[in-house]
């Protein structure tokens, strides 16, 4: 409760802290952690949670370093979780995103984690829903979490964000059909980054394209999807973001849709962490039991085929 009461006091150390357990995979702080989830669950404050994705090279991290830049000298207060790519093989990350945000990060209006991914599927980190959940109840206006990449999987990042932004680079209209289906409909905002110099032109291009593809996508009840043209390095287009993501915000709050997003996006997480539980289970059982190189080396030996192989382990491990 003295950390519960100091997170909501503001108090960054209490904060940093707070993430640091709720990312442990200690029994024992998992075990606080939750504590500590329960209670700030209880204390909602008003943070409009935005999550940003796009392909490598697009510029996420100078976008949202400007953008956020814009917004704390416009005296927001804002909290950002950039997702760094884990190795599979060390396991280790380069979490460069805080290096990479310098100036931004000694605003004390700001506070930046940079989380590995850690094989989390989704775009996000494990614990990245924990984390959005402390800062709101610390009093930030604003939470933007940064994913890994663009791909099928960032849909995951979308059950934990009110509005899902898709960053782009000049010259990406054409790869529209490339991009799966599935993040298209996923996305609130399209950015097109680099409006400047003598990218101008091909970001103007690109931006007519996606509206142009975007209109066949569009549902009769949906809201119009927003396609922007920004210059991060420039700082130019970012009050039009803040003013479409604040439309978008009001627009789905008087519709029902942000609250109805927000218990859905309950559901989904209560879903998850039944899923996390029994997983869990089923692995210590399964190293318990030993039962995989057992029966490995029996459809090896063509004793068995790997199917009566997999159903007798499964049988095996589910038995109470």
């Amino acid at each position: 409760m003295e950390l519960v009461d100091k997170i909501i006091k503001g108090e960054r150390a209490a904060i940093a802290k707070a993430i640091t357990l709720v990312e442990s995979s200690k029994d024992s702080d998992q075990q606080i952690s939750r504590q500590m989830i329960s209670e700030l669950i209880k204390k909602p404050g008003k943070s409009i949670r935005v999550g940003f994705s796009g392909p490598p090279g697009v510029g996420k991290s100078t976008f949202i370093e400007s953008f956020g830049s814009y917004l704390v000298s416009q005296n927001y207060k804002l909290g950002i979780l950039a997702i760094d790519p884990s190795s599979q093989i060390t396991g280790g990350s380069i979490l460069g995103d805080k290096t990479r945000m310098v100036e931004i990060s000694k605003n004390p209006n700001t506070f930046i984690r940079s989380t590995p991914s850690r094989g989390t599927l989704g775009g996000i980190s494990m614990g990245t829903r924990e984390a959005s959940i402390i800062l709101d109840a610390a009093g930030y206006d604003f939470i933007f979490i940064e994913t890994v990449g663009v791909g099928q999987s960032e849909i995951v990042a979308s059950n934990l964000v009110d509005i899902f932004t898709l960053i782009v680079g000049p010259g990406s209209g054409d790869e529209l059909q490339g991009i799966k289906k599935g993040i298209t409909e996923y996305a609130d905002i399209f950015i097109v980054n680099k409006n400047d110099g003598e990218l101008k032109m091909e970001a103007s291009k690109t931006a007519a394209d996606y509206k142009s593809a975007l209109s066949y996508y569009k549902k009769l009840d949906e809201l119009e999807k927003q396609v922007l043209l920004v210059s991060a390095i420039e700082q130019t287009g970012m009050e039009d973001v803040i003013k479409t993501i604040n439309q978008i915000i009001d627009q789905n709050k008087l519709k029902g849709i942000f609250d109805e997003r927000r218990a859905d996006q309950l559901e989904y997480w209560i879903e998850e962490e039944v899923k996390h539980i029994i997983a869990s289970d089923i692995t210590k059982r399964l190293i318990s039991k030993g039962n995989i190189p057992k029966y490995s080396k029996k459809v090896m030996k063509n004793e068995m085929s790997m199917y009566e192989a997999v159903e007798t382990i499964t049988n095996d491990t589910l038995k109470q």
